[in-house]
């Protein structure tokens, strides 16, 4: 939601995220401080609104509203208020955190600034956060199949679901654009990063960036990692992306070039000398994890 101000503009966004991980505030939170960022707003206050099953024990709010409460005083973000309720009509607990912040007129991106060859950067890894998600929430089941250290790698990926630090780069290098990666993953931001552009697009999937635990913990689940959530990687559109790049790496900031907009309304993947075509957003699919067959398997506390 965005409504004009005297001096600006009033921004808002939502994110919700499900599962019995006490982590899952944390995902709410840097979904939705990450996107306003992105859009050029600072000063970040949230509401934060829990909601449990029936079958689960009121201290889960608890653990949830302290980790959150511990996240927004590290990263300075005002918590307005925390509300838990029983919800019978969910089957998982659930957290949807509501981000209200002020950004000056003159940095939101507007559609003219994405012109066709407006160069793409990826920054961190696609399929980051749900890949983090996935591991939180199945961790003992995956005990049972991977070594200790690979899952504390994953594990060791929390401090990388934030972005002000690489938004901030990419402003002063003169990015066009910026977009957190949300629900649906990689596929789905290019997907509407074209349409917002009313362009084509072009992608060599050679340089998206995606983290080897991703691609073994989807493999593990039959998860397209593709389209899972990635909060935390953003697509920056920028006039020389070779030079954002360079300068984001300098950063200790994984980043790279994937591909630029186009003069057509074609949305492509190259991979090689195949060709694939860019489809209609799909559900992210971290939900696949959440589907009627996993009630038995829920863990209570």
């Amino acid at each position: 939601m965005k409504l004009e101000t005297q001096t600006g503009y009033l921004l808002s966004e939502t994110a919700t995220v499900y599962g019995q991980s006490k982590y899952i505030g944390i995902h709410a939170l840097a979904s939705a401080a990450n996107s306003l960022a992105a859009a050029g707003a600072s000063h970040l206050s949230v509401g934060v609104q829990i909601a449990l099953p029936p079958y689960a024990y009121k201290s889960k709010i608890h653990t949830i509203e302290k980790m959150i409460k511990s996240t927004c005083h590290e990263r300075k973000i005002e918590l307005l208020e925390v509300k838990g309720t029983r919800n019978p009509a969910i089957h998982f607990p659930m957290v949807t955190v509501t981000g209200v912040a002020e950004a000056p007129g003159d940095t939101l991106r507007s559609r003219s600034a994405l012109e066709p060859g407006g160069e793409i950067v990826l920054t961190k890894w696609a399929g980051m956060d749900g890949m983090l998600q996935i591991v939180q929430e199945r961790e003992l089941e995956l005990k049972e199949r991977f070594a200790p250290a690979f899952l504390n790698q994953i594990l060791s990926h929390r401090e990388n679901l934030f972005a002000q630090r690489e938004i901030g780069i990419a402003r002063a290098q003169g990015a066009s654009a910026i977009y957190q990666i949300a629900d649906g993953g990689i596929l789905a931001a290019l997907w509407n990063l074209a349409k917002e552009a009313s362009s084509g697009i072009s992608v060599d999937m050679k340089q998206i960036s995606i983290l080897q635990e991703t691609i073994e913990v989807c493999e593990h689940y039959r998860l397209n990692p593709y389209q899972l959530a990635s909060a935390g990687s953003l697509l920056i559109v920028t006039d020389d992306g070779e030079a954002l790049a360079e300068a984001l790496n300098h950063s200790h900031i994984q980043a790279s070039v994937i591909g630029s907009l186009t003069d057509n309304n074609d949305k492509v993947i190259h991979n090689g000398e195949d060709v694939r075509y860019i489809d209609r957003p799909a559900p992210d699919e971290m939900l696949k994890l959440f589907d009627s067959a996993e009630l038995g398997k829920i863990i209570k506390n």
